[in-house]
């Protein structure tokens, strides 16, 4: 067995950085044929698995069966042993072709999701899309108007489209530059829509990086610590952390079917991922999705203060579950401690009631416009449909 620690590459943090999937498909770098060379991983060998107790969790029927997850990252191959029997879809709207190395680093990803032997939520269903990220082509035949195949471009268009498809979490483990108007709409959409994204926090050893995710508003950062709480050597830290996990996981590679050791908040932010599709799953239908990053907070393992190395803590996905989520407040705990993140609360209330300039809109398939600029609404650079003057904001008194 080898070790590969993943950082930065590109404009990734052990991460990837976005473009993705849907009746086109994701197409994969060249794969040896040599997958017999390491027999089938089995829990006992994850550590995260056995730390966790997700065997006694799973044994209670609580699996996120019923969940969609979408996973933002390096093309996923689902036909390695580890992944047979898992429900994954490729969404991405794109011909997309990934490096070696990321489609290791995305394959990696939907293991520690949804493997039917070691997953965090092996109920669940998993959405893959694959983005742009260093050393991958741009992808062709795109079915998204704006398509550029960018990594900056993609990750707010594949945010959009996860939503259009029907996620109820999103997870990313890859950077993004700090000036965005795409990613800023596509944020206050997903708040808007109650769409949980989570994205890793990077693994530079930095206090707040310029072009981590966690510093956009609704963004929940993940780091990575030990077994013991205490901080990797790598992980990032800073603004926009919610929570922990370990970030040490056993993969199979998809170059050579060899099984690594790989280490990274790339590998810790699905875990968290997978802790809020089992919270989706078990909590009463009127527990929204900000009640739920709520309770994980307040589970966290240092109490409910937050700190800028851990967060609120290192996650306890036993606490979490046993805990009532009802009783806090319907407020996204994601909010960076840095003036005038993005989106603010005023856009997503925008959005909410209509009232955003349709032109600044790019994949949202059931947006309407419902503000009062005419100029705007009857534009031809948008194709969304306009109800001039019909914002509830305009007729609420």
């Amino acid at each position: 067995m080898t070790t590969r620690t993943t950082r930065r590459w590109g404009r990734s943090v052990g991460v990837l950085a976005g473009t993705l999937a849907l009746s086109l498909g994701a197409s994969l770098a060249p794969v040896a044929p040599a997958y017999a060379a390491d027999p089938p991983m089995t829990a006992d060998k994850q550590d995260y698995y056995k730390f966790y107790k997700l065997k006694s969790i799973h044994d209670q029927g609580i699996t996120g069966e019923g969940v969609t997850i979408a996973v933002l990252d390096g093309a996923v191959n689902p036909n390695i042993p580890e992944l047979k029997g898992a429900n994954i879809q490729d969404r991405t709207p794109c011909i997309m072709t990934s490096a070696p190395e990321n489609a290791a680093h995305g394959t990696t990803v939907a293991q520690i999701l949804v493997s039917p032997e070691f997953g965090v939520a092996p109920g669940a269903t998993l959405y893959t899309y694959t983005i742009p990220l260093h050393d991958d082509a741009p992808g062709t035949n795109c079915t998204i108007s704006g398509w550029t195949g960018e990594a900056q471009n993609a990750t707010p268009l594949l945010i959009e489209q996860a939503i259009n498809d029907g996620a109820d979490i999103i997870t990313i483990s890859s950077s993004f530059p700090n000036d965005s108007i795409d990613l800023r709409w596509a944020m206050a959409r997903a708040l808007a829509e109650g769409v949980i994204v989570v994205a890793s926090m990077g693994n530079e050893t930095t206090e707040d990086p310029g072009d981590s995710l966690a510093l956009w508003k609704g963004i929940c950062g993940i780091g990575a610590t030990t077994r013991y709480g205490t901080l990797t050597e790598y992980t990032n830290w800073g603004n926009g952390l919610l929570t922990t996990a370990l970030g040490t996981v056993l993969t199979r590679d998809t170059s050579t079917g060899r099984i690594e050791e790989a280490n990274g908040t790339s590998f810790a932010t699905p875990i968290i991922a997978g802790f809020l599709a089992l919270g989706w799953q078990h909590f009463d239908e009127d527990v929204s999705a900000d009640q739920m990053l709520q309770a994980l907070a307040a589970t966290g393992r240092s109490g409910s203060q937050w700190n800028k190395l851990t967060g609120y803590g290192p996650a306890d996905p036993i606490a979490f579950l046993r805990s009532d989520p009802s009783q806090y407040t319907n407020e996204n705990p994601c909010v960076p401690q840095v003036y005038g993140s993005s989106p603010s609360w005023d856009d997503v209330a925008d959005y909410v009631d209509g009232v955003v300039n349709p032109i600044l809109i790019r994949n949202d398939d059931v947006y309407v416009y419902r503000g009062v600029n005419e100029e705007a609404a009857l534009s031809r650079e948008h194709g969304y449909p306009t109800h001039i003057g019909t914002s509830p904001r305009y007729h609420g008194q």
